[in-house]
């Protein structure tokens, strides 16, 4: 398909979202960005048009791999991540922008005219990067926030502006996941305080503080020190508190 973001019609399911057509990176590059994936809130997807125009006159171009997420895909990004069969940090269902349709993944090695000119055009219209290298993990991640919404973001927290950005468009799906798994990494901090003698912040959020625990817990007990509480770890931590 040709360089170009095409605004289709209304996604019935969510308010203010609608369905458009962007060049991805499955199958042939170039193809349009499967259906499933392909959902924007309306200000993100007008904003993104404008990219492209932009691109195209500067002969640049812009492949997309990830947008829109429903809250399964999202679940399984996370425990895929959890499991160590994804290394890139991928949150649980509910704390995602991408269920939210305000986010894009894009492949940040092939624009033409290099990653940092497409970073300065995806800012200029709205579009933040979450990182501030130009490679490396989430390098490829952008967001469109709006003022309110870093605002937002700055008082209560990324975890929170992503729940509430995802409530305002209707998308309700996975509340019951992410509260669960809330509490079970509230268990693994307190769990973590208690053992280590630490303090971290019992808020039920996986941070880099969190990951940094769960390494120490690992290497001073000897299991494998890769920062992800899983099944094993969660076992020795459940001994150790028992006896």
């Amino acid at each position: 398909m040709n360089m170009v973001c095409e605004i289709l019609e209304e996604d019935e399911r969510f308010k203010n979202v609608v369905k458009v057509r962007v060049p991805g990176i499955y199958g042939r590059k170039g193809n349009p960005l499967p259906k499933r994936m392909s959902k924007l809130v309306r200000p993100a997807a007008v904003a993104l048009k404008k990219v492209f125009m932009e691109l195209v006159k500067v002969r640049g171009h812009l492949y997309i791999s990830d947008m829109f997420r429903s809250a399964t895909q999202q679940q399984r990004a996370h425990e895929d991540w959890k499991s160590g069969r994804k290394t890139a940090y991928s949150p649980p269902s509910c704390h995602s922008v991408h269920e939210a349709a305000r986010a894009i993944d894009i492949d940040a090695f092939d624009t033409g005219i290099g990653h940092q000119r497409v970073r300065e055009i995806l800012n200029k219209h709205g579009w933040v990067n979450i990182v501030d290298t130009l490679t490396g993990a989430e390098c490829w991640h952008y967001e469109f926030r709006q003022k309110k919404w870093q605002s937002y973001k700055e008082k209560h927290g990324y975890a929170a502006m992503a729940h509430s950005m995802k409530e305002e468009i209707g998308n309700l799906a996975g509340f019951q996941i992410a509260q669960a798994e809330k509490k079970a990494v509230r268990w693994l901090q307190d769990s973590l305080n208690k053992i280590l003698r630490i303090r971290l912040s019992v808020d039920g959020i996986i941070g880099e503080k969190t990951r940094k625990a769960v390494k120490a817990f690992q290497r001073k007990y000897g299991l494998q020190e890769d920062g992800v509480a899983g099944p094993i770890t969660k076992a020795k931590i459940r001994e150790i508190l028992e006896v």
